[in-house]
């Protein structure tokens, strides 16, 4: 029976370059050779939620060791074992563990704030939100170079994300904890591609955490803000658990 959810809102902010790809359907000359994944209505690039829960949840079968067993267990694929770290927060289907386990994760697509559209409206080296990364690699026998480039959202860029946990009666009261923990973990890694090679750190700021009890849906529509407007992670980590 549900019991209450957790709303925690903020703002990704790009530290280095974001590569998070998309499909080119189109042929443009002088087009990037690997283009980011863009909002079909603005043109804007944005974070699918997608793509965060799937590294929060691959960080936090890595990180947790009965999550880990059950990942080599089913030979690389996704944890089953429903007393784990991962599969408590993000489920798991009926065909994947014979018993079926929903999710009790949400996490929305991050689009960028208000000031950010400025920046890129206002700079000259910033086009369509993005901007252009030259590599190259080189034929190890001929020597032959093979030069290339990858489209990323530019450093300094933020999106307003939506991450929403919710309860039920006897779940395990330290899920809020284990999430904010899988969210440091990918502060410490890396989001999209190419996270090898430079691109892709982020960091949460701004952060509120929000509790909403049956009472908001029902009654009153008040909720009760745990933490409001901490700038990083770690703080409203802090402030969370009364420091």
């Amino acid at each position: 029976m549900f019991k209450e959810n957790y709303v925690i809102n903020g703002e990704i902010e790009c530290k280095t370059g974001l590569h998070i790809g998309g499909s080119d359907d189109s042929i443009d000359i002088g087009g990037s050779d690997n283009p980011v994944i863009r909002d079909a209505i603005s043109g804007h690039p944005f974070i699918p939620g997608s793509s965060l829960k799937g590294k929060l949840r691959s960080l936090l079968e890595l990180y947790d060791k009965q999550s880990a067993d059950s990942v080599i267990k089913n030979k690389g694929k996704v944890a089953t074992d429903p007393d784990c770290l991962s599969s408590k927060l993000f489920g798991m289907s009926a065909s994947e563990s014979g018993e079926k386990y929903p999710t009790r994760t949400i996490v929305r697509d991050a689009y960028p704030t208000d000031e950010t559209l400025k920046l890129w409206e206002t700079s000259d080296e910033i086009l369509k939100g993005t901007e252009r990364k030259y590599e190259n690699t080189i034929n190890r026998i001929t020597s032959k170079a093979n030069p290339r480039n990858i489209e990323r959202v530019p450093k300094g860029s933020k999106f307003n994300f939506e991450i929403i946990l919710t309860v039920y009666e006897d779940d395990d009261e330290s899920n809020l904890d284990n999430l904010l923990e899988a969210m440091k973990l990918v502060e410490d890694n890396y989001l999209g591609g190419s996270g090898s090679r430079g691109s892709g750190q982020i960091g949460f700021t701004n952060i509120t955490i929000a509790k909403r009890s049956k009472e908001y849906y029902t009654i009153d529509n008040n909720e009760e803000i745990l933490v409001e407007s901490s700038k990083t992670l770690n703080e409203a980590i802090d402030k969370l658990n009364g420091n």
